[in-house]
């Protein structure tokens, strides 16, 4: 978590400079970090902090101060009324998954829950009863408009794969899912563009680009999401620029990818991670889910990169349910549609991440199947490593008694950092960058994607199977 500390304060650094601060004031911000660098390894050493311009400290070692902000409420009747109260009951499985996320962290001044940030208005939440509730939020498909349709719009080029893009899109929302053609020429040079741009070219005006999508809606769209490497932005709403924006009135998503590769190549599974995130999370707009605040999961917004690569790439129990719910209830196949097979759907997603090289992904998939099931999932880690033949030599020494599930675990710029958890000390300086909000939802996430650890051979992953079974039944029993 140093290295991340020490990221988030050059990230301040950076930002003071871009917003005009001169060199006196940049000076005493990078004394301020260090003071409270200082005061922090002080504390986790249980010294008192070194002595300045020569005096010695003063009184017992302080220790750390905790993260102040609001707090989402994520107790277990919260959870519990959000995920039952006025709709149909759910499987007891379903319940079981909320221990695999984690709790979002109080709010910092600069993160999207924040005082005086856009995120504000998320505080109240979206509960199931809520979202049932008729009215335009809502958006079903039908028998007759039952695809998703996935457009690219403009350069292209760099961006993933489209069909890796429509295959994520099919196993998250189980729809059908087509590549629809490029837009005309002139239909491209009809979308108003703001040329000055906001450092990455010029910019698509995504009002202006959403009506020209939605002329050539197919009659058989549920939604039509349109994706580019181009700039994105929304003079008339003040927005420099965006990531993403959905219009749940036209049923029309635009996303772009530009500024998902400024520090890694754009082949990389973390480059994918990000742009499947944020196609995952917009889409999910589309059928009128709202921002999450019940747990860490892909729906929460964000304000900035640190704080969006901190979510999983999966949905909790409550924005499960509405996707769940809202293909029950529009039966696209008629009367004789199946319920939605969510067992179906995970193994799925955790196969394409395992395809992708999303590891902590798909690691992160297996304790919800487990969850899910009730039975440990098999890691193929682990077991490959029993597979494999006995070293030559000593036998290594006796491996570790097992840890409870660590959450996922994801890269940052210079190491390794895992899922925010209550408790974590966060600092309040501002973050790398912060990022516009979207009209329906948020410009997010910007996500990065992890390395797993190495399998500790036969018996490690033994150990691992029975403590997993053995939490879970506990996690049932109670």
């Amino acid at each position: 978590m140093e290295r991340v500390g020490d990221a988030a304060d050059k990230a301040a650094v950076r930002l003071a400079v871009s917003m005009g601060a001169d060199e006196a004031q940049v000076g005493a911000l990078v004394e301020r970090q260090a003071e409270a660098k200082a005061r922090k390894a002080a504390a986790q050493k249980g010294q008192p902090p070194a002595a300045q311009n020569g005096a010695p400290p003063a009184g017992p070692p302080m220790p750390a101060p905790k993260k102040k902000g609001w707090q989402a409420p994520q107790d277990a009747k919260t959870r519990e009324k959000a995920l039952k109260d006025g709709c149909p009951p759910c499987a007891p499985p379903l319940e079981r998954c909320w221990h695999c996320f984690p709790n979002l962290p109080p709010a910092g001044a600069w993160d999207w829950l924040g005082k005086d940030q856009p995120g504000v208005r998320d505080r109240p939440g979206q509960p199931i009863k809520r979202f049932l509730q008729p009215g335009p939020h809502r958006n079903f498909p039908t028998r007759v408009c039952r695809k998703i349709y996935l457009l690219p719009l403009g350069d292209v080029s760099g961006a993933p794969a489209p069909e890796v893009l429509t295959e994520l899109l099919r196993l998250w929302f189980c729809l059908e899912v087509e590549r629809m053609k490029p837009l005309p020429a002139k239909a491209l040079a009809a979308i108003e563009r703001d040329e000055d741009g906001c450092g990455y070219g010029a910019q698509i005006e995504c009002p202006s680009a959403q009506k020209v999508i939605h002329a050539h809606k197919p009659r058989d769209a549920f939604i039509v999401i349109g994706y580019t490497m181009e700039d994105l932005c929304n003079s008339s709403s003040g927005f420099g620029f965006l990531f993403g924006e959905a219009n749940l009135d036209l049923s029309i998503g635009l996303f772009s990818f530009a500024r998902y590769a400024d520090d890694v190549p754009r082949s990389s599974p973390r480059f994918l991670r990000r742009c499947g995130m944020v196609l995952c999370h917009e889409a999910s707009h589309l059928f009128g889910i709202k921002h999450c605040v019940y747990a860490s999961c892909v729906m929460n917004g964000s304000n900035h990169l640190e704080e969006s690569e901190s979510r999983p790439f999966a949905l909790c129990p409550v924005d499960l349910r509405k996707i769940q719910l809202t293909l029950d209830q529009a039966k696209v196949n008629g009367k004789d549609t199946p319920p939605v097979d969510l067992l179906a759907r995970q193994r799925g997603l955790v196969a394409f991440f395992d395809a992708h090289g999303l590891v902590d992904d798909a690691r992160f998939g297996r304790g919800l199947l487990s969850a899910l099931t009730g039975e440990p999932e098999p890691d193929p880690e682990g077991a490959e490593a029993a597979a494999a033949p006995p070293p030559e030599g000593p036998s290594p020494p006796e491996p570790p008694p097992p840890e409870p599930p660590r959450p996922l675990r994801q890269l940052s710029d210079q190491g390794l950092k895992p899922l925010v958890t209550p408790g974590d000390g966060q600092p309040d300086a501002p973050p790398r960058r912060a990022e516009p909000a979207c009209r329906t939802g948020r410009a997010e996430p910007a996500c990065r994607t992890g390395r797993a650890d190495p399998a500790a051979g036969a018996a490690a992953a033994e150990s691992r199977q029975e403590a997993a079974g053995a939490g879970l039944r506990v996690a049932a029993a109670r």
